[in-house]
């Protein structure tokens, strides 16, 4: 079958009366009308829908009752503090853990390391996903992917002694093996009373975990290079690690998320 040439067969008679009644149509005032109110209904709820980078009004006090330094060996933690998360207006996750690592982490960014006027340097080493800088960027701050940890950074890419806080939490946990030099290094890149928080998995050693013990070796050792832990852990955190590990044996149990205040 031969293809149209241009110009040839615009349609049968009755198809070019019917688009000629559909032009008239489209132009009348009545439609304009109707049409202007589609528009103008679109319109309003395009702004009902949140934008992911829209920036929340977040207060410190929002945050008040999160714990800066925990431990996580439960689930039902984990999803209460993805639904707080989700209350105050962050973005969605599905990862309980990683939304409790990241409101902790910010609750010290919020509470101690702002001024009120979202200035504060922040590093993220956390990966290149993660949550905590999605919900810091969406709380009004700009952080920065940059590990300090790595001996390299601090003195070419970043001065030591100017970032407020830095993050490496879960899914980049410190490892129990090289924390301590990991906690040294990045505390140079710490302005005065700036902040490091960090994850350490829980568990046994074979499995790259810490236990108690391990646990406050590692807060006691990081205070005598002038790292003072922000918030506690107490007795009842240590009883709710041992009771984890009594049940689940030679396998992690869960995190721990540490703050520490360069002092």
């Amino acid at each position: 079958m031969k293809g149209d040439s241009p110009g040839q067969h615009h349609g049968t008679p009755a198809s070019r009366a019917a688009g000629a009644e559909v032009r008239r149509l489209a132009g009348s005032p009545a439609v304009q009308r109707i049409a202007g109110r589609v528009r103008d209904a679109a319109r309003q709820t395009a702004t009902r829908i949140p934008r992911a980078d829209v920036t929340v009004r977040l207060r410190s006090a929002d945050l008040r009752g999160v714990r800066t330094s925990d431990v996580l060996v439960d689930g039902v933690e984990a999803r209460a503090a993805r639904r707080t998360a989700r209350s105050l207006g962050l973005s969605r996750t599905l990862d309980d853990t990683s939304a409790w690592a990241a409101l902790g982490a910010l609750a010290a960014l919020m509470r101690v390391a702002d001024d009120g006027r979202r200035r504060a340097v922040v590093l993220d080493a956390s990966g290149p996903r993660s949550l905590f800088s999605r919900w810091a960027t969406r709380a009004g701050f700009a952080p920065v992917h940059l590990d300090v940890t790595r001996p390299d950074v601090v003195g070419t890419s970043i001065d030591a002694g100017t970032v407020d806080l830095f993050a490496r939490i879960h899914p980049r946990s410190l490892r129990a093996d090289e924390a301590d030099v990991d906690l040294v290094i990045g505390s140079t890149a710490l302005r005065r009373g700036g902040l490091m928080a960090v994850t350490l998995r829980l568990g046994p050693a074979a499995e790259g975990g810490v236990g108690v013990a391990e646990l406050r070796a590692l807060v006691a050792r990081a205070d005598e290079q002038g790292l003072s832990l922000v918030g506690e852990l107490g007795v009842a955190d240590g009883l709710r690690l041992r009771a984890a590990q009594r049940v689940e044996g030679d396998t992690s149990v869960g995190l721990a998320l540490l703050t520490f205040r360069r002092r």
